[in-house]
């Protein structure tokens, strides 16, 4: 790649975030994890992002985010681009990115803090500080706070010219359209909340979309990017339809079974098992007999 420019235009795509397959014995199943890369990858996948949240990024180990992210990024190469997910501690969020960097990744995504105590000036100097450690990278933050405004996203652009996106996960399309509109930089807008926020970021100025069911359902998402490229409102409403119950589960009781869903569908595919760690629980069984019933519906295959 030629740079972040490069890497943004190659950015304007469905954004995997691949689940962690775990070993019986509980650990991470690297080879698998290689394996379920290159199927995304293989199957059309252009961006992905090792030890995103439906990588269960908070219930690895440090040497565990740092395997996946190596397998990945192997497997990827340029094939896709590689964006990889830090955060925690300031020391270790910027000590991550640097491992990013040597691993060849081409970004970063630097998730929300988790701290309680976030002050909008703080969000900056954190984000700000991962981005200076990594000058080579391209920089994404994950905006999950409504504190977040569009003159803080303005602000951190204008201190670190390696942020050229912003992935947003604020469940209010008015609060999404207003700090698109109230940030002063040219950024790249991803939908974070995946498939069921995507036709209204679209219309806010979202060019790409994360997605957690692309691991089930390559197709259906890019069916969904194509429709939204296309401008096909008819095509995109039907594609949002099919995905309604599937996207229902995951997000809730505050999205308790995001990953669970996910990994569910992929067990009943044989493609890995539906084992997730605390405090994700696995799906109880009407659940299952759901996912069950929506991958009949959608004539998937692993």
């Amino acid at each position: 790649m030629t740079g972040h420019h490069d890497v943004v235009e190659r950015l304007r795509t469905v954004v995997g975030i691949p689940v962690v397959p775990y070993a019986p014995d509980g650990g991470v199943d690297l080879a698998l994890t290689g394996q379920l890369a290159d199927r995304l990858i293989t199957s059309g996948l252009g961006a992905i992002t090792p030890n995103g949240n439906t990588g269960e990024f908070y219930a690895l180990t440090p040497r565990e985010r740092a395997d996946v992210a190596r397998t990945v990024t192997e497997v990827a190469r340029d094939r896709a681009v590689v964006i990889v997910g830090v955060g925690l501690d300031p020391a270790t969020a910027r000590a991550e990115a640097e491992a990013a960097a040597e691993l060849g990744a081409h970004a970063v995504m630097v998730h929300q803090p988790v701290l309680p105590y976030m002050s909008r000036r703080g969000w900056v100097e954190y984000v700000a500080a991962v981005a200076h450690a990594v000058p080579g990278l391209a920089v994404l933050p994950y905006v999950s706070s409504p504190a977040v405004r569009g003159a803080d996203v303005a602000a951190l652009a204008h201190q670190a010219g390696n942020v050229v996106g912003v992935k947003y996960s604020v469940p209010d399309p008015v609060a999404f359209a207003e700090t698109v509109q109230d940030t002063d930089a040219d950024l790249l807008w991803i939908a974070g909340l995946a498939e069921s926020y995507a036709p209204s970021a679209w219309q806010a100025g979202a060019r790409a979309f994360t997605s957690g069911l692309v691991n089930v359902a390559p197709d259906v998402s890019f069916d969904l990017l194509d429709a939204l490229r296309q401008d096909d409102a008819a095509r995109a409403a039907a594609v949002w339809r099919r995905i309604r119950e599937f996207e229902q589960l995951r997000a809730r009781d505050r999205s308790a079974d995001n990953v669970s869903v996910v990994k569910e569908a992929m067990h009943q595919m044989g493609l890995c098992d539906r084992s997730v760690r605390p405090p994700s629980t696995t799906l109880a069984e009407p659940d299952r007999a759901a996912i069950t019933r929506i991958l009949d519906d959608w004539k998937v295959a692993a």
